[in-house]
């Protein structure tokens, strides 16, 4: 991590680092050409009216000048390293441009070409779409997706094909995806005493492929903090619901918590009264539900 390392060093050889670093990147800027298929991207995202930025390590330089010479309109939004402290994979910069964007991380997708593009990606919640001919086996818990190319992206956009979010993956693989689409439709009520304790049987829930969950409208109490401490100690005097929006966004933000059992769009008209309190018994008790057709 070059960038990183060089507040290692003194401000003289530092100073002289970044004019080296500058030079390679406008280098790299003036022979820029552009990939198959971003034109095309560009246009799918612009179609639908879809928010966008550009968050990178370079100087903003060097980006404006690899757009020009490329024809790429930037959008309004664009952070380079001249902007802060705060660069990729470090996820502030990411979280910061979504708030102006105003968009949420979990439903923002990040495209790059490496492991710190998705680093920074999975660190702030967000989608990570490695576009890369080859990728190193070593990046591969961090990848969303990965496309070798950023036409063949391109054409996933024009034509989509069904994907299976990471944090879904080991229940995709074993139980298949008529399971998952079944228990996306599930909503649970929380139970009281949940075993060993809410944050684990929520979770539990959750990795299931459960979609919805309702609460009996209590609050997150410092008592209920010390029994659950792998919450934040800043949701203690918030509702239940909005500490498990907070707590599930990051770990599975396909997740729901509804506001009250008649929105619940699920599979039986109302959310299940009764399930077990036991988070080991939630598997079971969801296959059981799906085989019901309930």
């Amino acid at each position: 991590m070059l960038l990183e390392d060089s507040f290692t060093l003194s401000v003289s050889k530092r100073e002289a680092l970044m004019r080296d670093i500058e030079e390679i990147e406008m280098r790299g800027a003036n022979e820029a050409r552009p990939v198959q298929g971003i034109f095309d991207l560009l246009a799918w995202v612009d179609d639908h009216h879809i928010p966008w930025a550009v968050v990178s390590r370079n100087c903003r330089e060097s980006i404006l000048a690899a757009a020009k010479r490329i024809g790429v309109k930037l959008p309004p939004v664009l952070r380079s390293r001249d902007d802060g402290d705060s660069i990729k994979p470090d996820p502030s910069a990411l979280i910061e441009t979504c708030g102006i964007l105003s968009a949420s991380p979990s439903q923002t997708v990040l495209i790059g070409d490496y492991i710190y593009d998705m680093m920074g990606a999975r660190r702030a919640g967000m989608r990570g779409v490695l576009v890369r001919n080859e990728a190193d086996i070593g990046w591969k818990p961090w990848i969303e997706c990965h496309y070798p190319s950023m036409l063949q992206l391109s054409n996933e956009m024009l034509h989509p094909t069904e994907l299976v979010p990471w944090e879904y993956l080991d229940t995709f693989k074993k139980f298949g995806p008529e399971f998952l689409r079944g228990a996306y439709d599930v909503c649970l009520s929380i139970p009281c005493g949940a075993s060993p304790n809410l944050d684990t049987w929520v979770l539990r829930a959750a990795a299931l492929g459960v979609g919805g969950f309702v609460t009996a409208g209590e609050v997150f109490s410092p008592d209920m903090w010390r029994k659950n401490s792998s919450f934040d100690p800043s949701f203690m005097g918030m509702s239940l619901d909005d500490t498990l929006r907070n707590f599930l966004r990051t770990r599975y933000p396909f997740a729901r918590v509804i506001d009250s059992p008649n929105d619940c769009n699920a599979v039986s008209a109302e959310p299940c009264a009764s399930p077990p309190t036991d988070a080991g018994e939630l598997q079971d008790f969801i296959i059981s539900l799906l085989k019901d057709g309930r």
